[in-house]
């Protein structure tokens, strides 16, 4: 069961902040889509792992110079759109939607980094159509339905809709909560929503991909505003996966969520502890 419901965050809410201030973070959240373990009989949206069905016509990916990515998950988005679970954007138009990156495995040295376009071709999200699921040892993962809220310190949004200043009884009370659900340096696997950031805020880092490195100014924060988290993948020991120090992989999409994203409007980045 989840508590990130409308019901429990608007008593939440209400609990710790002023009326209008409340009902205008409650304006903030975003549907979301919580991936977690499948139990029996429920409906496979997305697998952790495994070995993708790609058409005959798509190579694997690689990294030139680096050699091919690792693949990490496959979205099986016909699947999602039948349980009627809401990711608050439109997703990619495709049968599935999979994940690939570069995670070193011969210890080389190479990293991505969003701020460095040579590091782009080091992850790739393709979309296919008229594929089979992904084969081998995966962990299957279902959906549940969750709301999401802006990252609590230093996200351009905040200071846009007059919310950079929250109480700390009630941001101790959101991540109290969060860590009810996931458990302890953790960060979830996530379709859309708001990201669970480790560090700062993902969508500078999407910005940066168009932009070049750069701190907060006001071209990057604007370009951050274009950006949507769209698959949130976090280190998960059950998979034999992990990104650093506790990390999290994100790709983002450059829409205002009312249109499906191109693969060219997908942007990567990754944060560790």
């Amino acid at each position: 069961m989840t508590r990130r419901t409308h019901a429990h965050l608007s008593r939440l809410a209400h609990a710790h902040l002023d009326g209008a201030l409340a009902e205008r973070w409650l304006g903030a959240l975003r549907p979301a889509v919580q991936l977690r373990p499948a139990a029996d009989g429920e409906t496979v949206v997305a697998r952790l792992g495994g070995t993708p069905a790609l058409p005959d016509q798509v190579p694997w990916p690689e990294w030139p110079g680096h050699g091919p990515l690792g693949f990490v998950a496959e979205i099986d988005l016909r699947a999602l759109a039948a349980t009627g679970l809401d990711a608050g954007l439109v997703l990619p138009v495709a049968d599935r939607m999979l994940a690939f990156y570069f995670d070193d495995p011969d210890g080389t040295g190479a990293v991505v980094y969003a701020g460095d376009p040579g590091t782009r071709p080091g992850s790739r999200l393709l979309l296919v159509d008229d594929t089979a699921p992904a084969t081998g040892p995966a962990v299957e993962l279902a959906g549940t339905q969750v709301l999401t809220w802006p990252p609590l310190w230093e996200h351009p949004m905040l200071e846009q809709l007059g919310l950079d200043e929250l109480p700390e009884p009630f941001t101790d009370a959101l991540l109290e909560l969060l860590e009810a659900e996931r458990g302890p340096d953790a960060w979830g696997h996530q379709l859309g929503g708001w990201a669970n950031p480790v560090q700062g805020p993902v969508e500078y880092e999407a910005a940066e991909t168009r932009l070049g490195e750069a701190n907060f100014d006001d071209a990057h924060t604007a370009e951050a505003l274009r950006w949507r988290p769209l698959l949130q993948l976090d280190s998960d020991d059950a998979a034999g996966m992990n990104w650093g120090d506790a990390g999290c992989l994100y790709w983002l999409a450059r829409t205002d969520g009312t249109i499906p994203p191109r693969e060219s409007d997908i942007a990567f980045t990754w944060q560790c502890g």
